[in-house]
């Protein structure tokens, strides 16, 4: 006797993995984004700070004024002034992505120097934390690129609450 389940079966495993393929596809454009910002903590904490310029547009410019040179000079200087340094990435907030291929992110970051992690942690010292606002455009392969950057230095109290979670993680008697 012969199962009439094969036709059924068959439909099913296709509409699987139809289904899987969207849902396990390419990643959205605020992971590619948030990815992008993951990736740009990590070279400025390894100094790879030519590697990270490959993140910034042509026409990229900060909130004093400063083009990508001046900003390479900027990381360079505080890099060669502090040994050490520790990146923490917090809260990522991607704002609104437009369909021109423009994009805005909110990020938090804790920066330290110094003494090694073990050492931090032992003490409490979490580091400065700093807000960043990004502005981004997408090149015509796809890739984000960093148009605009403006930081502030902010306090404990004002960091996003997803930040303070993180913190905590890092550092759970905070």
């Amino acid at each position: 006797m012969r199962s009439r389940t094969g036709p059924f079966t068959a439909a099913s495993a296709l509409a699987a993995v139809g289904f899987l393929a969207v849902v396990c596809g390419t990643p959205s454009e605020e992971a590619r984004i948030k990815e992008l910002i993951k990736d740009s903590v990590a070279r400025a904490e390894k100094r790879e700070v030519r590697a990270l310029m490959d993140f910034f547009a042509p026409e990229y410019s900060d909130f004093e004024g400063r083009d990508t040179e001046g900003t390479v000079r900027l990381i360079t200087d505080y890099l060669d002034r502090f040994r050490g340094v520790v990146i923490h990435l917090l809260g990522a907030r991607v704002g609104s992505i437009e369909p021109d291929g423009r994009a805005s992110v909110e990020c938090e970051v804790s920066l330290s120097h110094g003494a090694a992690e073990v050492l931090r942690k032992l003490i409490r010292y979490t580091g400065e934390y700093y807000r960043f606002r990004l502005d981004l455009r997408k090149t015509g392969r796809g890739e984000w690129r960093f148009t605009y950057a403006e930081w502030q230095s902010i306090g404990l109290a004002d960091l996003f609450p997803e930040s303070l979670d993180i913190l905590r993680k890092l550092f759970p008697d905070l």
